[in-house]
């Protein structure tokens, strides 16, 4: 099945946003954007998410979950999605996107911010969930 996934950007503060990755069956309308905005805005406005990332440049790095399992938090939002309507939605994970300061080492800043066991640097906007890793039989 070919999938698209799209990003949803939320600012927390002057060096941190969540990104929200949605993966879905098709491309998602403006009106099922606007709907996915209002879901994970903070005042259900969706005047505070956005569609292009608020954080930019070589001091940014960008930690999600593993892309090998779905997390708990996916399944109940994939859940929410369907019951307001967003049926193509089949995945949804979020991300942090952190501005490390030119003070601090890159290398030390992404031991401390992430878990090692359920997260990952995500180097570039993801295109798909897949992992292109198969089980064996």
């Amino acid at each position: 099945m070919i999938t698209t996934v799209k990003q949803f950007y939320r600012k927390i503060d002057a060096g941190l946003t969540r990104c929200f990755n949605v993966e879905s069956t098709i491309p998602l309308t403006d009106d099922e954007i606007r709907l996915f905005c209002q879901l994970v805005s903070e005042d259900l406005s969706g005047e505070n998410v956005f569609l292009s990332p608020l954080l930019k440049g070589e001091r940014v790095v960008e930690i999600g979950p593993r892309l090998n399992f779905a997390t708990a938090w996916s399944a109940n939002m994939v859940s929410i999605c369907r019951a307001v309507g967003l049926d193509s939605v089949i995945r949804v994970e979020q991300s942090r996107r952190y501005l490390v300061g030119d003070e601090k080492d890159m290398d030390e800043f992404i031991r401390h911010n992430h878990d090692r066991m359920t997260e990952c640097v995500y180097f570039e906007p993801l295109r798909s969930f897949a992992t292109g890793i198969e089980p064996e039989a």
